[in-house]
């Protein structure tokens, strides 16, 4: 756990349970933990049916934002469903809205604070790594699910006032990040500040040269990351489920692929893998090949802005900073392994 308010969790946890007072779910009722980092992240189980809480931090990501995020899902979850791709559905309140507003208790007797909860349609299965029941097969699967995300993402129109992060070059290297970093410079040593520095460049280079037009540019996942990916076995093979949306922005649809390429870079057989998750990709949506060389530098720049993520959590959710070192250390060590594929 990564706060420094060790009163969170409970806090959180009578701030789920008056949340689901605003849903028309049968009971009984239980209320089971699964994570707490950005979100407080329970699973709610009623009358057989099982959905998922979230109890969004306080101070960490705007409610305009969360919003967004759930009308993207409630427009595009029967269209990936069409095809084959599970996404969480959003489940309305009583009153129809698709959040809610409720009072949590400040930390160390402070007073109350208010926090935005939503409650999220369960997506089955379980995240697979290569080497421990992920195959090539399955990792074709991961690519057309995010290519079929794309396509949705592609069609989608934002009503007014919708309100989602740009994920660009200052969005993903400077205190002006969504993440809300504040002065994290001082959080990376002076070598490491340059190897930062030149991945930033590079990749607002890479992307003023693929451009902003409708097929290179638009709602993207973000965090599309083997941990965020549910599979399950079926008769007609493999099933593809995508979750925690809490990222989704605008960006670059080919800066989407770096998360889960930073991932499968890890295993021995990287090649194969990441051939059988483009040959899945461009099974659904073009993906010119010579963008392909870009990937190096968007997957260390993935990890680059990660050390923005950690140092958001610190200003954000009172991290404990050493911790934050220490994953800013392992982050910039990627970031060099990624920059030797090249």
């Amino acid at each position: 756990m990564p706060s420094n308010d060790t009163a969170y969790p409970d806090a959180a946890r009578l701030a789920a349970e008056t949340a689901l007072a605003e849903y028309d779910l049968a009971g009984p009722i239980s209320v089971e933990p699964i994570r707490l980092l950005n979100n407080a992240v329970f699973a709610v189980t009623a009358d057989r049916t099982r959905n998922v809480l979230r109890v969004h931090r306080p101070r960490y990501r705007p409610s305009e934002h969360t919003r967004a995020e759930l009308v993207f899902l409630n427009a595009a979850h029967e269209a990936l469903a069409d095809v084959g791709i599970r996404i969480p559905a959003p489940v309305a309140a009583k009153d129809g809205s698709l959040s809610i507003v409720v009072s949590m208790p400040g930390p160390d007797g402070a007073a109350p604070q208010r926090v935005t909860c939503d409650l999220l349609s369960w997506v089955d299965g379980r995240v697979r790594r290569p080497g421990t029941g992920l195959g090539l097969s399955g990792v074709r699967e991961l690519g057309r699910a995010l290519a079929q995300l794309h396509r949705v993402a592609e069609s989608f129109a934002a009503p007014e006032g919708f309100e989602l992060p740009t994920w660009n070059a200052e969005a993903m290297f400077t205190e002006r990040s969504p993440y809300r970093p504040g002065p994290f410079h001082e959080l990376l040593s002076k070598t490491d500040r340059s190897v930062f520095d030149t991945v930033a460049d590079l990749t607002a280079g890479i992307f003023e040269r693929i451009g902003d037009d409708r097929g290179a540019f638009g709602l993207v996942h973000h965090d599309f990351i083997l941990g965020n990916c549910h599979t399950a076995r079926t008769r007609s093979g493999w099933s593809a489920g995508v979750i925690d949306f809490d990222e989704c922005g605008w960006g670059h649809f080919l800066a989407d692929l770096a998360p889960i390429m930073g991932n499968l870079s890890d295993y021995p057989h990287f090649r194969r893998l990441r051939a059988a998750f483009l040959d899945g990709y461009r099974s659904v949506r073009p993906l010119p090949r010579e963008l392909e060389a870009h990937l190096p530098v968007l997957m260390a720049a993935r990890h680059a802005a990660q050390c923005l993520w950690a140092a958001g959590l610190v200003h954000s959710n009172g991290s404990r900073e050493v911790d934050t070192v220490e994953h800013i250390t392992y982050r910039m060590w990627e970031v060099r392994r990624c920059l030797a594929l090249r």
